[in-house]
């Protein structure tokens, strides 16, 4: 996270969502790298150096946006099982770095999940960028959200029809 004067200039969001699944299950597959393209409407490919994904797991991410495909690799910097996984941007690094914190905590009807984001500015005039990035990423966070929690909810449904 930032510190000092670059927290004062990031550009920041968090959005969560009730999901009905155990917080484990939520956490086990949202960590799944198979998942991403599945769940994460701008993700076209995500590739972690290791499996599976620990503290140190750099990911080769392809995305798609604004009709544009970039590659962009991240890195795990926090992954508490079943709790929090905290991932930071490392390349590209300008004119952005971003780092996404996932909390998947109890809730009376499963998991409360929520997907917060720190998008700091990393050149002179880079408000700008970060503050574009951030308005992109919290529409795409709400997009995955739904994707995520209809996946959880019909994997469940289905589970319970197969018992």
């Amino acid at each position: 996270m930032a510190t000092g004067d670059q927290s004062r200039r990031a550009a920041r969001f968090s959005e969560s969502i009730v999901i009905k699944a155990p917080p484990s299950d939520a956490f086990a597959y949202l960590g799944n790298p198979e998942t991403a393209t599945i769940i994460d409407p701008a993700v076209v490919s995500y590739v972690p150096d290791t499996v599976p994904m620990a503290v140190g797991t750099v990911n080769t991410v392809k995305v798609r946006m604004f009709g544009l495909r970039i590659t962009t690799v991240t890195r795990v910097l926090v992954w508490e099982e079943g709790r929090r996984m905290v991932i930071e941007s490392v390349r590209p690094s300008r004119p952005v770095k971003g780092v996404a914190t996932h909390t998947f905590d109890s809730h009376a009807e499963g998991t409360l999940y929520t997907w917060s984001m720190e998008i700091l500015p990393t050149f002179v005039g880079g408000r700008f960028f970060a503050a574009f990035f951030c308005r992109f990423m919290r529409m795409n966070a709400r997009r995955q959200q739904a994707r995520f929690k209809q996946a959880m909810e019909v994997a469940a449904v289905e589970r319970s029809a197969c018992s």
